[in-house]
């Protein structure tokens, strides 16, 4: 059926906000469109955390009993979704002026529409490692730079598709721990030719991790990375350096950094100072180590 389904997936966090926002939006649509809101098996004492977007105009909230992870509840969406174009974007973070309209714009354009990412103005924060990493990532972002390598460039937080493409070009279930699902979705729409553009439609981070989950997280990443290193040859420089550094004999450096370093980089990362160059070097050698640990 023609229309627009927004998608969002939560865990253990309240979209509450985000959702009235994204109304305001959708009521001056000239299409049919739904929200649909799934927890993923958030605990207990987050159970009721957004009970209210249920009883909102055009929105339905679904509750599972068991976390699923990124993949499969994605999945689940598209398949629960009635219309036949899905916007996915992720929980907690709030649509720019205009976002859902220029969204609609592009419907037809292509089978795969990327947005972009920033950080709100009013909540940066020098001490928070994420919000320092998606300010260098915004930096250094152009619609340009993505288009030249699209597949590369996807993420899974801010896009707009055919259902079709996504019940086709499934997220990848098998991958249980956090990170690179969405680059092998990616990968698969490059395998199938589907056409992809990337626009510079901001959705906002309004709010961060404490850097201490985001190192639990960064880790987790480097151990999925290491699982489909050889799906994901090509879509990751870090992936591409630290293999150069495996077949010239080198792995053995990052791992003397790593027990030399370790807990200093640690408190340097977790402090109210954290540095990106030291976060680099923190991936490299926990990549590394999955080499090692894993002979």
């Amino acid at each position: 059926m023609q229309g627009l389904s927004i998608l969002i997936p939560v865990y253990r966090d309240s979209c509450v906000s985000q959702v009235t926002a994204l109304l305001r939006q959708c009521r001056d649509l000239n299409m049919p469109w739904e929200i649909v809101v799934v927890d993923d098996g958030s605990p207990s004492s987050f159970d009721a955390m957004n009970d209210e977007i249920g009883s909102m105009h055009g929105c339905r909230l679904i509750k599972r009993r068991k976390n699923v992870g990124r993949a499969a509840i994605r999945n689940f969406l598209a398949r629960e979704a009635l219309f036949d174009t899905l916007l996915y974007i992720d929980a907690g973070m709030m649509p720019s002026e205009g976002f859902v309209a220029t969204y609609v714009r592009y419907i037809g354009k292509a089978d795969v529409v990327v947005g972009s990412l920033r950080v709100a103005k009013a909540i940066v924060d020098k001490s928070n490692l994420r919000c320092l990493n998606e300010l260098k990532a915004e930096r250094g972002y152009s619609v340009g730079k993505s288009n030249e390598h699209p597949y590369n460039n996807f993420h899974s937080g801010n896009f707009m598709a055919k259902s079709q493409v996504v019940l086709d070009n499934p997220f990848r279930e098998n991958i249980k721990t956090y990170g690179y699902e969405d680059t092998l979705f990616g990968k698969g729409l490059a395998e199938r030719r589907v056409s992809i553009v990337h626009i510079d439609n901001p959705l906002l981070f309004v709010r961060f991790e404490t850097n201490e989950r985001f190192l639990e997280k960064t880790e987790e990443a480097m151990r999925t990375l290491y699982d489909y290193r050889k799906e994901l040859k090509g879509y990751s420089a870090l992936l591409h350096l630290v293999d150069s550094l495996r077949r010239h004999h080198l792995l053995w450096i990052t791992v003397w950094i790593t027990r030399l370093t370790n807990a200093v980089v640690r408190r340097r990362l977790m402090g109210k100072h954290p540095s990106l160059f030291l976060y680099n070097v923190f991936r490299v050698c926990c990549l590394s180590n999955n080499y090692m640990d894993k002979k």
